[in-house]
């Protein structure tokens, strides 16, 4: 399994502007990560599944369904969370 990478900007000097953050440095080790990251996001292929799905005429009468039945929780994001 891959390392996962968690960032955020406390890790990370801040560039200001007005007042106004405008930039974030990093490290050359972090920014080829980064880069690596967004490479393989930008290049993705579509996975076989996704043709699949939204090609799908039983997909598309079960989100019709769904939209007309179901009903959100009121406390749907503390049940989200809890998941």
């Amino acid at each position: 399994m891959g390392k996962a990478f968690t960032w955020n900007v406390e890790q990370f000097p801040v560039l200001y502007e007005g007042n106004q953050p405008k930039a974030v440095l990093v490290d050359i080790d972090t920014f080829r990560q980064l880069d690596f990251v967004l490479d393989n996001l930008m290049n993705r292929e579509p996975e076989p599944e996704d043709a699949l799905l939204s090609e799908s005429s039983e997909l598309r009468r079960l989100a019709v369904w769904v939209k007309q039945t179901a009903h959100a929780s009121p406390k749907w994001e503390q049940e989200l969370d809890e998941l």
